[in-house]
């Protein structure tokens, strides 16, 4: 399981519990973060340095069990990945495509109103075309979008939801894994708030009748 997240948070808010899952079962699992800088926050008294950050993720990371790569780290690029040639972040997701060849790659919406998740979508998307391994590019058999409760701002149609992922039993692990995003943690009713958090997961659990699940958006699977 291959998880871009444009940053550090990302991946706890939009597939936590499928990761936290996945890890449990013995599966590999591995985040790429596209930006990780240190910088001013709405809600904090004081900008976040770099360190700090990194940190965070190593306690994000022992959580939920997971490896991963910083692809821009310090380089001053959060809310400015839009600002990179796509062919950059293309050649970046195909690298990590062909290495790693994961059974499921997972984007950020790119409904999302925020430019850097929608730069890292489109690349991700582009780097998953359909060329087979037989012209030795590594196809992806299952590509999905996760999704967040801030896409609730969106000036396009939401995605339908056409996967879920139970996460029943693991949803403590996820809102413990964003309690570790100390610098993006927020108290409710910000979107990134525990109870926000809790409230899409009672939602979208009950579209499949279970407590607890995580929604995804299909674009490709392989049967």
């Amino acid at each position: 399981m291959l998880v871009l997240s444009p940053h550090a948070d990302d991946e706890v808010l939009g597939c936590g519990g499928l990761l936290s899952s996945v890890s449990a079962a013995g599966g590999e699992v591995h985040v790429v973060y596209l930006s990780v800088d240190g910088m001013a926050h709405y809600g904090l008294d004081e900008p976040v340095t770099y360190q700090a950050r990194l940190a965070e993720i190593e306690q994000v990371s022992a959580l939920l069990g997971f490896s991963y790569t910083v692809v821009h780290g310090d380089r001053q690029l959060n809310e400015r990945l839009d600002t990179l040639p796509r062919r950059e972040l293309v050649d970046e997701f195909q690298e990590q495509l062909d290495r790693r060849r994961p059974d499921l790659l997972l984007l950020p919406s790119g409904r999302d109103y925020d430019q850097d998740h929608a730069a890292t979508f489109a690349a991700g998307f582009a780097a998953a075309r359909p060329i087979g391994s037989q012209f030795g590019k590594w196809l992806v058999p299952h590509v999905m979008s996760y999704e967040s409760s801030k896409i609730q701002w969106s000036s396009e149609p939401l995605p339908l939801s056409t996967a879920y992922a139970d996460i029943t039993g693991r949803l403590d692990a996820k809102l413990a894994a964003m309690r570790a995003y100390r610098s993006q943690h927020r108290p409710a009713p910000h979107i990134r708030s525990e109870e926000s958090i809790a409230a899409l997961a009672t939602l979208r659990g009950a579209a499949i009748g279970v407590r607890h699940a995580e929604a995804f958006e299909v674009h490709r699977t392989v049967l």
